[in-house]
């Protein structure tokens, strides 16, 4: 698991303010006539650029190599030249995709590794160097974020936690799938508040009510709500026209009678608030998830 993260743009605090996430994954970009939908994602960082949105990605950006694929073509045994051949290859995807997530450059809490990326010759992966080249952590396989908003010098704080990883599993056909696996994570992690996945890739947002009692004072019973958040993606499935090597073709969901994925990004708008009950006050950070 990759270390606790606690800035965002080198801030310890956050401002006493709203705060916007959009988590980004699953783009799958096999080059500009594939089935990664760049109008889409264009459309959605441009909307969130306006608005000052801090991205978090959730992997999978690029289509090349499945962890199968990876041990087959680690196998193979190639000559050295054809190595370099496929690793060229590799890096022009992703400078691709790159060149379209550009405008977000600095404005990362950072990105996880996905199932699909490629180990070039130096070690590096298509996940580390697209978190390089958009100036953002690379948070490896599973994080937990702390977020901790401040009202101002020598003044009160309150901190969400935020549990994030790529996803794991079959997809399923039930859109309840990814969410079922997600609300077994609150066993583990029971102070965390939000849940995020990718990988199935659908868009789904469950909320469950919990109680707890305040830390300081009478003790006051409180509601902690914990979000589960499915991320969606970009890759669109049983698209009419769809070929290969000359002849009609599906691509994977097809081939496997899976649903198409949900595609776009869910927006999570974090508020920092008081809560007054029973002549108690205490602080906590209000969560809405639209997408």
């Amino acid at each position: 698991m990759a270390e606790v993260i606690a800035r965002i743009a080198s801030q310890t605090f956050l401002p006493w303010e709203p705060l916007l996430i959009m988590p980004i994954g699953d783009i799958q970009y096999d080059g500009p006539d594939g089935a990664a939908d760049l109008p889409r994602l264009a459309r959605l960082i441009e909307w969130g650029m306006a608005r000052n949105v801090w991205f978090l990605g959730m992997g999978d950006f690029v289509d090349f190599l499945s962890p199968s694929n990876r041990d087959r073509l680690q196998k193979a045994g190639l000559y050295d030249t054809a190595q370099q051949v496929v690793d060229r290859a590799a890096g022009q995807l992703e400078d691709e995709i790159g060149e379209i997530l550009a405008p977000t450059t600095g404005r990362w809490i950072g990105l996880l590794q996905g199932h699909h990326y490629f180990v070039h010759l130096d070690g590096t992966t298509s996940d580390t160097r697209l978190a390089n080249l958009l100036k953002a952590p690379f948070l490896g396989d599973c994080v937990i974020i702390r977020l901790t908003f401040k009202e101002g010098v020598n003044r009160g704080a309150t901190t969400i936690k935020i549990w994030a990883h790529h996803g794991h599993g079959g997809a399923g056909v039930l859109p309840t799938a990814g969410l079922n696996r997600l609300y077994h994570q609150k066993v583990r992690y029971p102070n965390v508040r939000l849940f995020l996945m990718g990988h199935v890739p659908q868009l789904g947002h469950v909320v469950t009510d919990g109680l707890d009692v305040t830390s300081k004072g009478s003790p006051q019973i409180i509601h902690e709500d914990t979000h589960y958040v499915m991320t969606g993606g970009y890759a669109r499935a049983y698209q009419q026209g769809s070929h290969l090597a000359g002849r009609p073709q599906g691509g994977y969901a097809e081939k496997r009678m899976l649903p198409p994925a949900v595609l776009g990004s869910p927006v999570i708008q974090l508020t920092p608030e008081h809560i007054h009950r029973n002549k108690t006050t205490y602080r906590t950070v209000d969560v809405k998830v639209t997408s």
